[in-house]
C-alpha cells in the first residue's frame, strides 16, 4: 500500500498549519459554521480522499478532493493569482496561506467530544460573563461524577464551565503546575478555585481567541520558561485532543496519574508533530501491505 496524493498533501499541510494561529479565513462555499480568527490549528487528518482541518475549539473543516483537487501552500509574496481565483477555501497564517482548489465537497462541523455534547446535561457557567458565579464552577468540579476523570478532561467539559478552549486548558495546567493526568478527585477546593479564577481572568482580560506569549501551547521541543525542561505534546482523553505540557515541572498530583499512558502517547522530543504523524501513518501503511 502506497501513500496517496491526498495523504502527501495532508502531510505538507500538517507542517504548515499545526500549532499556528489563523489570521484570515474565506470560502466561496456555503458552510454552516465558520472558524474564528485567532483560533489555533491543532490537527490535519486524512480519510480516503477527504482532508480534515481541526481548530482548538473542536471546529472541523472537511474537504473531499476530486482526483486533481489539492491544497496549495503559498508563502507571503507568492504570485498565486490563478489559484486564488479558483479557490474554494483560503486559510491565512501570519507568513503563509493555504488554498483549497478542486474539492467536490466542503463542509464544517464540530469534532465529536463526548464531554462537550449538550445531550449529556445542562451547561455550566460561561467564564466570558463578567458576572459569572465562580463558586458554582468550583462546586461542579468537586462534584464531578467520574472521580477518576483527569483534570485536563474536566476543564473542557461544558457541564462544568464554558469558555476554556484547548489553548487555555494547556496554559492553565502549566500555570498551576498541575499534571494533566491528575484525577479531578485529588484536587482540593482551593486548587479548583485557583484554576477557575485564573481561567476567568485570562478570558476576560484578553480577546478570547487571540493567543499571545504562550508558555506551552505550540512549543513542542522548546525549553520551559519555568524549569528549562522540554515542552511535550501528546493526545489526551476520549476525544483525543492535543495537549502541550512540561513533564518536569507540572508535577502536582502526579501520583494520581498514569505515567504509562503519558509516555505512550507523547510525540518524541525533537520530532515535529507532523513528522510523528507521518511516520506513524507510514508504519501502519507498511503493515497493511
Amino acid at each position: 500500500m502506497r501513500f496517496t496524493s491526498v495523504q502527501h498533501n495532508a502531510s505538507a499541510l500538517r507542517i504548515a498549519l499545526i500549532g499556528h494561529q489563523m489570521v484570515h479565513f474565506e470560502t466561496t462555499e456555503s458552510i454552516v459554521l465558520s472558524p474564528q480568527i485567532g483560533r489555533m490549528i491543532e490537527e490535519v487528518r486524512v480519510e480516503a480522499r477527504s482532508i480534515e482541518i481541526i481548530w482548538d475549539d473542536g471546529l472541523a473543516l472537511t474537504t473531499t478532493m476530486r482526483r486533481k483537487g489539492s491544497w496549495h501552500i503559498c508563502r507571503a509574496g507568492d504570485n498565486q493569482i490563478k489559484r486564488k481565483k479558483s479557490a474554494q477555501v483560503v486559510i491565512g497564517l501570519s507568513d503563509l496561506s493555504v488554498i483549497c482548489c478542486g474539492a467536490s465537497e466542503v463542509e464544517t462541523h464540530h469534532d465529536f467530544d463526548p464531554h462537550r455534547h449538550p445531550i449529556l446535561g445542562r451547561q455550566g457557567p460561561d467564564l466570558s460573563d463578567a458576572d459569572v458565579n465562580l463558586d458554582e464552577c468550583v462546586d461542579r468540579m468537586l462534584r464531578y461524577e467520574d472521580a477518576d476523570a483527569t483534570i485536563a478532561e474536566v476543564l473542557l467539559d461544558q457541564r462544568v464551565l464554558r469558555g476554556v478552549g484547548n489553548v487555555y486548558r494547556c496554559e492553565l495546567l502549566w500555570a498551576c503546575e498541575l499534571h494533566p493526568w491528575a484525577k479531578v478527585s485529588s484536587l482540593s477546593r482551593d486548587e479548583c478555585r485557583e484554576l477557575v479564577s485564573l481561567a476567568a481572568g485570562a478570558i476576560l482580560e484578553k480577546p478570547q481567541h487571540v493567543a499571545t506569549e504562550l508558555a506551552v501551547y505550540g512549543r513542542h521541543g522548546k525549553t520551559c520558561a519555568r524549569c528549562n525542561g522540554l515542552i511535550r505534546v501528546t493526545h489526551h482523553g476520549e476525544a483525543n485532543r492535543v495537549l502541550y505540557w512540561c513533564a518536569d515541572c507540572q508535577v502536582r498530583h502526579a501520583g494520581t496519574s498514569s505515567s504509562r499512558y503519558v509516555t505512550e502517547h507523547d510525540t518524541p522530543p525533537g520530532v515535529h508533530p507532523a513528522e510523528h504523524i507521518y511516520l506513524s501513518e507510514l508504519a501502519q501503511a507498511r503493515k497493511s501491505v
